[in-house]
């Protein structure tokens, strides 16, 4: 569960960051430059796209690569803070510009397990409410076209000639709409057929029209399966508003444009809105209206409309796919990608088997049982996971000084540099036993020499602070870094800890220096 925390918790937060950093160079884009609303809304709809997606592409399988040891002469002291989560360690002593996967620390993951849990219900919960909102309004929509009646007025069905498209009046609505994926109709309110003339409709068919035109529906629909995963984005929800206002303009100014008379347009617009006492939209139809304050600003528009320029749709897609293009690069090159391995591997030094299956497989580690570890593997149990108070399957055959076991579960899968709470990791576990032989094989089989595990250190500072000369000399030898220091956390006292003062032996000691090691 806590991997699946991790993940989920660094999506989000990868999520933020794009969509954020995207919404903002869009405005101040848009102070700049003055842009149009068709290419506001298209921009608009990139972003929202993007934000949501590349995410994803940041997902990697790759592990991140061992950390190389330094030379033996390098006079360098290099002090790590055990304070911070163990993936971090293994990082850190990279260079910055080798730095290309991150992932939340499942450190903090963990500690706020609880909060992330009920965090997750109240998401579902929310996903779930909005799925029935979005099902009943589909449903109503259906009732909808099933009960509304053909515009009989000639003139305004001109106005939609070789378009394939049909107009419809009805009475449970107030609101013009256009409904319909693959066969579009423009339904009118009845009272608005009655009450304004052939003239005075004419805009607003044409503003329906648009949307028809501009495949409005279909991306309303996207975006509303988008929101429904994400209704508790900040981002989602700012750019869904923005979408809604710059499409609206937009499709007021293909209208204005095809009817060539901005002050009749803006008129309709103001003849409709007194006609408009409540304000019913479905999330499944473009309407007219979805606030009153939008007025203003679209009577404004349309009054301007003479004065501004209409892109090309060849230029609107070349802008997006740029925007794309670039936001998909600069995520590549920028921002860290997700290693699942490693946010699994991190995830398991805070995780537990269940009580069950860890009995299971300590007492088929102790019995040297391989069938019975197959089998438990089988059955779906991770032989990575720590078992409560014990450690991983790997650990506590290394500490039973069980050989064959050691080599059986490595050629399982299980992994030579998996650590847990309390209890190091494998190489570490060897190197407090003065373990030789296992700890030549975990080497030989990719153990991280370096790697260092909150609260136990390295397996090196181990191997000194007990006098073990035989198995210094193992350690370094293999490229174990003599002057890599742990800065212990707060329950130690924010002690410095090096393999050099934490040698228990003038012989240790001599050799580390004759070695490169420094205080």
């Amino acid at each position: 569960m806590i991997a699946q925390y991790t993940l989920l918790t660094t999506l989000a937060l990868h999520h933020m960051v794009i969509g954020g950093l995207l919404v903002l160079i869009l405005l101040v884009l848009h102070k700049v430059l003055k842009s149009s609303a068709e290419m506001r809304s298209w921009l608009l709809m990139t972003a929202f796209i993007t934000s949501t997606l590349v995410p994803l592409t940041l997902l990697s399988t790759t592990s991140a690569l061992p950390i190389a040891a330094k030379p033996a002469s390098t006079k360098v002291n290099t002090v790590i803070d055990a304070s911070a989560t163990q993936s971090a360690l293994e990082t850190v002593v990279v260079p910055l510009q080798e730095q290309a996967l991150w992932h939340m620390p499942s450190e903090i993951v963990f500690q706020f397990s609880e909060v992330l849990t009920a965090l997750i219900v109240v998401w579902f919960i929310g996903s779930l409410w909005r799925s029935l909102m979005v099902f009943g309004s589909f449903l109503r929509t259906r009732k909808l076209i099933k009960s509304c009646q053909p515009v009989e007025q000639k003139n305004i069905r001109e106005l939609v000639a070789g378009a394939d498209v049909e107009i419809f009046t009805a009475k449970q609505i107030s609101s013009p709409m256009v409904v319909g994926l693959t066969s579009p109709k423009i339904i009118l309110p009845e009272n608005i057929i009655q009450q304004l003339s052939s003239e005075q409709l004419a805009p607003i068919v044409l503003h329906e029209l648009a949307h028809i035109k501009r495949n409005d529906i279909w991306f309303s629909h996207f975006q509303e399966f988008i929101a429904v995963l994400f209704w508790w984005s900040p981002v989602i929800r700012l750019l869904n508003n923005k979408i809604h206002i710059d499409r609206e303009l937009a499709c007021d100014l293909r209208a204005v444009k095809q009817l060539n008379n901005n002050k009749q347009y803006a008129q309709s617009l103001i003849d409709c809105a007194k006609l408009m006492i409540t304000q019913q939209r479905s999330v499944l139809a473009m309407g007219l209206f979805s606030q009153k304050k939008e007025l203003n600003n679209r009577v404004t528009t349309v009054l301007k409309s003479k004065k501004l320029k209409t892109p090309s749709m060849l230029a609107i897609l070349t802008v997006c796919l740029g925007l794309s293009a670039l936001t998909i690069k600069v995520s590549q090159a920028f921002v860290p990608k997700i290693s699942i391995s490693d946010a699994q591997q991190d995830a398991r030094h805070f995780s537990l088997l269940p009580s069950s299956d860890g009995e299971e497989l300590i007492a088929a580690v102790m019995q040297n049982d391989i069938a019975t570890i197959e089998e438990l593997q089988n059955q779906g149990v991770d032989i990575n996971t720590p078992a409560i108070g014990d450690g991983t399957a790997l650990i506590i055959a290394v500490k039973q000084d069980n050989r064959q076991m050691v080599q059986a579960l490595i050629d399982l899968g299980a992994d030579v540099n998996q650590s847990s709470r309390g209890d190091g990791n494998p190489l570490i576990t060897a190197a407090m036993t003065n373990n030789i032989t296992l700890a030549q094989l975990l080497i030989d089989n990719g153990a991280n020499i370096n790697a260092i595990v909150p609260k136990d250190e390295t397996p090196l500072i181990n191997a000194t602070r007990r006098g073990y000369f035989e198995m210094t000399q193992l350690l370094v030898s293999q490229g174990a870094d003599v002057n890599l220091s742990v800065k212990t956390g707060l329950s130690d006292g924010f002690k410095i800890r090096s393999p050099l003062n934490m040698s228990r032996s003038r012989e240790i000691t001599n050799y580390l220096i004759t070695n490169g090691a420094i205080e």
